[in-house]
């Protein structure tokens, strides 16, 4: 069977979920060690689907992938989504990154954000590639971000300007 790559829908919810919480547990990939509640994520979603924001599943008989950027609630961020990313390991390394990341970008610009911003942790190697493939820069570094059982990680900052050379004006700069 093909892996799909689509817009998620209300029936991915609980896949989603679970995908989330088994690349949480793996303790290396994400800020979190496991899933929120299902009700927090369930108003999580809800206010993606609220704001149109862009929601990608992989899904190879059951959700193995997702891919989602939520707008910025502060009107004077609006134009501005955050990315989050993930797939089971059973299938990365398998060009379905690529996949997800490609729809969840067009997405992007077509709902009109103009930046996508991310954090990746600084030796999530693979991850880090990807989005410099698809065009995010590096933006900055929190050196010490993350500790799990004593040991620390920083988290390197990127973004994607979906409109280069507009509105590019810095006061001061």
């Amino acid at each position: 069977m093909a892996v799909d790559i689509r817009d998620a829908g209300a029936a991915d919810l609980a896949g989603c979920h679970r995908c989330l919480d088994a690349v949480a547990r793996e303790g290396r990939w994400l800020s979190r060690l496991s899933a929120p509640s299902i009700e927090r994520y369930t108003a999580f979603v809800a206010g993606l689907r609220e704001a149109n924001a862009p929601r990608i599943v992989a899904v190879d008989g059951e959700v193995v992938g997702w891919c989602d950027i939520a707008p910025d609630t502060s009107p004077a961020r609006a134009h501005v989504g955050s990315l989050g990313m993930g797939l089971l390991a059973t299938h990365r390394g398998q060009g379905f990154g690529h996949r997800l990341l490609t729809l969840a970008i067009d997405r992007a610009r077509e709902r009109g954000l103009e930046r996508i911003a991310l954090s990746v942790l600084h030796d999530n190697d693979a991850a880090s590639a990807l989005y410099e493939r698809h065009g995010f820069r590096i933006e900055g570094r929190r050196m010490r971000d993350w500790r799990r059982d004593g040991v620390y990680r920083d988290s390197i900052l990127m973004a994607l300007d979906l409109c280069p050379g507009e509105g590019a004006e810095t006061p001061g700069h």
